[in-house]
């Protein structure tokens, strides 16, 4: 967002600064009318959340439509409505205050009675911020700078921290171009794109700053990556807001499932003729069709009617990523064979028509009950599209072979076919972008679908998803520019810090979807994996392929459980860091968070125990080391060569963890 909040905000807000920096629950009451129940919906504690993921925000809305403070005031309200929550913050706001300032000077007097919260005051966020601006509506009278001001003159008295809701929502529509009209249900209730917009200002306020470590060698932007500035660069400063929290989640569950499960292929690949190599020997589907390409095709094209996974359980699915400490999901809405796990209107290859039997199950609605699910334990949304759609007609034509992976037509010379996907494409994207609440990623597959000859009018396509999800981060893959706001390596780390913002996509087994008896990658090369990109400034996206039933497969539970142990003992060195040079040395990631730098020693595949000295050898100063996780003090000296430190007998054989340990350092300097 482009409001910037006074920094002197933090000493009216003691509690909470503390809790958000130093962990803890954060008891929050917002007390007021609609207009603060609008705020309150804008889930604007989950954003907050993951850019402190130390801290969890138990968030209590009191509100009274067309009621101010002298509603609360009266006997026994305070209490039950305040008082009774034991808050650490409370938020007082909307229009029905009116003029009343001494209303809310007596509610805060009671509670200041008995508690010592801090207090936020805030103005209502609609009404005429200005009465030469006929975009705005003054309703009622009720907003004034009269008020705004006296509500200013208020918190400065009692000792409140102030927020000019109004004004700071005021400039976000001036400056986007768009009407009021656009953000509100009625004349004075914002709609779901309105209260994004509220959610994202009132986070912004509630966000404690990262500082950057006191060190020499570090240079970099505030977003902890160097970027080129260019007239491809991304501009819109909501999108800026959700990628500095996609930067804070740093660990991320994929999920590629559909018809392609039951016969444990290579997802759509064999359905391309040259790629043989997603049609090998050992395929079953594949050999038991006398490896008869066009037979094999129309069976694959045919398994929309045998999907039917009674088994699937997105909670089951939600619990083992939470465990294993991931903070987002990517789910495949649609991958290339255009089979949709969602109730589409666009085509009726989808789990819910009634040519699957998955139809008549309440879970057939596969993406909804994914997003829901994820969206209420805290996960941000990733929805994953493949842009390609070998089933639609406009993308392959049925009258012509098709070879590759690419439409099988000229486009240039059949317009009105091609015109009429671009449409499909841009009617299904709205759907997954209006019918499943708040996303945070739209992730684009299928780079070949680009200009010139496979143009799908990425500007119209964004600015429309955008529309109905502000802040979207959109990841047109492979294709750069404006529509890839960051770059996903696939199945590869980069061998060092990149200059944008960055997440690598891998498997933890060989193969993205289900396999029997596929090969997975074990605990300590997961772990590594993610050590590694996060030193690096990247994001680790982690994709498990769920079998036919919807089931996730035993190895792949058994390694998220294994990961979550190691993530509770060591989360603070991974979330919410940034990346720091010379990002690894030897066997030694670094991290760095506020003023405390993270060395995490990456132990040998099979050891048990902790050496008896790491060394970090760029550390030429510290305040103080401590080892995650350890209940013993380790001892350390800094001499020319770098930084020493000795972990105790006692440590080094019952260690806090396996695979990697982390060393907290305070004020540590790097030559």
């Amino acid at each position: 967002m482009p409001y910037q909040p006074p920094a002197e905000r933090w000493d009216k807000l003691p509690r909470t600064r503390t809790l958000l920096t130093e962990g803890g629950t954060l008891r929050v009451v917002m007390l007021g009318d609609s207009i603060v129940n609008d705020t309150s919906r804008s889930c604007w504690n989950l954003i907050v959340e993951r850019r402190h993921p130390r801290c969890r925000i138990e968030k209590t809305t009191c509100v009274r439509g067309s009621t101010g403070c002298w509603w609360y005031k009266e006997p026994g309200r305070v209490r039950r409505y305040v008082l009774d929550h034991q808050p650490d913050l409370v938020l007082i706001g909307g229009i029905s205050h009116r003029n009343d300032t001494e209303s809310i000077r007596e509610v805060i007097r009671q509670i200041h009675a008995e508690l010592q919260p801090d207090i936020l005051l805030m103005t209502g966020a609609f009404g005429s911020v200005d009465p030469r601006d006929a975009t705005f509506l003054n309703v009622d009278g009720v907003h004034s700078t009269s008020y705004n001001e006296g509500l200013r003159r208020l918190a400065e008295e009692v000792g409140a921290a102030f927020l000019d809701l109004e004004t700071a929502w005021g400039k976000y529509i001036r400056d986007c171009g768009k009407d009021l009209a656009s953000f509100k249900r009625d004349p004075i209730h914002a709609n779901a794109q309105g209260e994004q917009i509220l959610g994202h200002i009132l986070a912004n306020y509630l966000s404690y700053p990262v500082r950057s470590v006191p060190v020499r060698a570090y240079q970099g932007t505030p977003h902890g990556v160097t970027t080129n500035a260019s007239a491809d660069q991304e501009t819109d400063p909501l999108v800026w807001d959700k990628l500095d929290a996609f930067q804070n989640w740093k660990f991320g569950f994929m999920v590629h499932w559909g018809i392609y499960s039951q016969w444990g292929c290579i997802e759509s690949w064999p359905l391309v003729e040259v790629d043989k190599w997603a049609r090998p020997d050992d395929l079953p589907a594949w050999t038991e069709r006398g490896k008869d390409f066009e037979r094999f095709c129309r069976d694959y094209v045919a398994l929309n009617r045998t999907f039917n996974p009674q088994k699937f359980d997105p909670t089951k699915w939600m619990a083992a990523a939470r465990d294993a400490g991931m903070k987002y999901v990517v789910f495949t809405t649609k991958h290339h064979d255009g089979f949709c796990l969602f109730d589409t209107k666009q085509t009726d290859y989808r789990t819910t028509d009634p040519s699957c039997p998955f139809h008549a199950n309440p879970k057939a609605d596969v993406v909804k009950e994914v997003f829901t699910t994820f969206r209420a334990a805290g996960f941000g949304i990733g929805a994953d599209y493949s842009k390609s759609d070998w089933h639609h007609p406009g993308y392959w034509s049925p009258d012509r072979p098709h070879k590759d992976r690419n439409v099988n037509y000229d486009t240039s010379m059949y317009p009105e076919k091609w015109t009429a996907f671009v449409d499909f494409t841009h009617n299904i994207v709205e759907e997954l972008m209006t019918k499943y609440g708040p996303v945070d990623i739209l992730w684009l597959d299928g780079g070949q679908v680009r200009p010139p000859k496979q143009d799908i009018d990425m500007p119209r396509l964004a600015a429309m998803a955008r529309r109905h999800q502000p802040g979207l981060i959109v990841v047109d893959r492979t294709v750069a520019g404006r529509y890839e706001n960051y770059r996903t390596p696939e199945q590869e780390v980069p061998e060092k810090a990149m200059p944008y913002i960055w997440e690598t996509c891998m498997t933890m087994a060989i193969q993205w979807s289900y396999q029997p008896d596929d090969q997975y990658k074990s605990t300590c090369q997961l772990i590594h994996l993610l050590v590694n990109i996060v030193a690096k400034g990247g994001n680790f996206l982690l994709n498990v392929g769920p079998n036919a039933d919807g089931e996730l497969p035993e190895p792949a539970l058994e390694r998220m459980q294994e990961i979550g142990q190691w993530m509770r003992v060591n989360d603070e060195a991974i979330y919410g860091t940034r990346p720091i040079p010379p990002y690894k040395v030897g066997q030694v990631c670094l991290t760095r968070k506020g003023e405390k730098l993270y060395a995490i020693c990456l132990a040998e595949e099979g050891q048990t125990t902790l050496p008896e000295r790491i060394q970090v050898p760029v550390i030429n100063a510290a305040k103080s080391v401590r080892l995650l996780g350890a209940k013993t003090a380790v001892t350390w000296t800094v001499t020319p060569e770098g930084l020493t430190v000795t972990i105790p007998p006692a440590v080094r054989q019952a260690p806090p963890c396996q695979h990697a340990w982390a060393l907290e350092i305070e004020d540590a300097r790097i030559e």
